[in-house]
């Protein structure tokens, strides 16, 4: 175990309906990068990395950005991986971030190590020829920087789509065979909602740092039937990032225009966002009344105040596209207000069920009851468990429509188009 963590009790904090419990954990060092952060694993189980910003009151608030990263990614049903505080008796240490996987039972691919097995692949002319052409006109599309970017349509596209192919490709390489075709669909619609969730969290960098995971059979082999798709980590490296300016984002390596990418989601990819964006348009006003409750809760007011207005700056935008494709249709093609609630009769259920648990979570915002921030909190121990109870305030936000939706749902029985009524009422 590294020296630093042998002589004091660090706990792993979680948060549910406004009690923070932290629960005791030993961590043992694994690695150290050189950004300063660890690969640990806690308690002897669980592997993840650990980040150290919060030791440092000018960085602190790096730490605070990745708890928040992580629940709203938990809010829009994004893959991810989980991060919680890390604390002692008397201060912050830093966030975990788990990393969710087993290599006992699990393989994964990154983008990276699938990218370069292309490479391998086309220089061993695995790969058809004409395939290996288009990734090679991609590769040498110019990589730009900051302030010189990608705006053509056709190029972001490409970029977008060299991710999607190197990690489909190199699955049906290792299986001697051509990929599922749900498999196939479903790395596709994780990949895009990966890059719509960065858009909206105003992340700059993303490199080839994605990946799949999927259990292994007796043999060790990857069944990829089950695959999963998720970043790794939803935290931003500041080296990298300090390098881009605020209207660009790297993908796969190449500096990309974020006005053009999004109308290049909308354009060309709109049917594997088109639920997510749709439940963004129809519940604006609930998703962002929860996005300030996990802010607020999670940061000081002055760099809370900063990350909500780029933060909701996004998701408007992203509303607004949402709406300008939907009016730019013909009038027949036009989804009227019944036919979107039948549509997304499922998706309705997820985007309740995830506003509920951030309620749950944080039934209170600091920026509406600034007398409920942390050094007014009221502590109790228990043997095992340190708990930080809340005062009981007015909920407000979003509480009265997970009220009216479960009465509608009880006495009437009437079901999900209901339930979309009231969102949209809401709304």
């Amino acid at each position: 175990m590294d020296k630093d963590f042998k002589n004091e009790q660090y706990y792993i904090v979680s948060l549910d309906n406004g009690i923070r419990m932290e629960e005791p954990i030993s961590i043992e060092v694994f690695n150290s990068f050189k950004d300063g952060s660890k690969l640990v694993q806690l308690n002897n189980t669980v592997f993840g990395v650990l980040n150290m910003n919060s030791l440092k009151p000018e960085t602190m608030y790096i730490d605070d950005y990745a708890i928040i990263k992580a629940d709203i990614a938990e809010l829009f049903d994004i893959d991810h991986e989980e991060s919680r505080r890390i604390v002692t008796e008397d201060k912050t240490v830093g966030t975990f971030t788990t990393l969710n996987y087993s290599k006992d039972i699990e393989t994964r691919i990154s983008g990276t190590a699938a990218i370069n097995a292309i490479v391998n692949a086309i220089n061993d002319k695995v790969v058809d020829s004409e395939e290996a052409l288009w990734v090679d006109k991609i590769f040498k599309y110019p990589t730009g920087s900051k302030e010189s970017c990608i705006k053509d349509p056709e190029q972001i596209g490409d970029i977008i789509d060299l991710g999607i192919y190197a990690l489909n490709k190199t699955i049906e390489i290792q299986l001697g065979t051509p990929i599922d075709v749900k498999l196939g669909k479903a790395i596709r619609k994780n990949y895009l909602r990966m890059i719509l969730f960065d858009y909206i969290i105003g992340k700059k960098y993303r490199g080839f740092d994605y990946y799949l995971i999927s259990k292994v059979n007796d043999n060790g082999k990857p069944v990829w039937m089950d695959a999963y798709f998720a970043p790794i980590s939803i935290s931003s490296n500041l080296n990298k990032e300090e390098l881009i300016g605020n209207n660009e984002y790297v993908l796969n390596n190449k500096y990309i225009d974020r006005n053009a990418l999004l109308e290049v989601l909308f354009q060309k990819y709109q049917k594997d966002i088109n639920k997510l964006t749709q439940a963004i348009a129809d519940a604006k006003k609930l998703y962002t009344d929860a996005i300030g409750r996990i802010i607020y809760n999670n940061t000081d007011i002055p760099h809370a105040s900063v990350l909500e207005d780029m933060i909701l700056s996004n998701l408007n935008k992203v509303a607004s596209s949402f709406e300008e494709m939907e009016a730019k249709k013909e009038k027949g093609q036009r989804t009227n207000k019944v036919e979107r609630t039948m549509a997304t009769q499922s998706l309705n259920v997820r985007v309740t069920t995830k506003l509920d648990l951030i309620q749950k979570k944080y039934p209170i915002n600091p920026k509406d009851h600034k007398d409920a921030i942390r050094a007014n909190r009221k502590k109790e121990n228990t043997d095992n468990v340190k708990l930080t109870v809340e005062k009981e305030k007015d909920n407000g936000g979003f509480t009265l429509a997970s009220v009216l939706i479960s009465i509608v749902g009880l006495v009437c029985g009437i079901g999900i188009g209901i339930v979309y009524i009231v969102l949209k009422m809401r709304s």
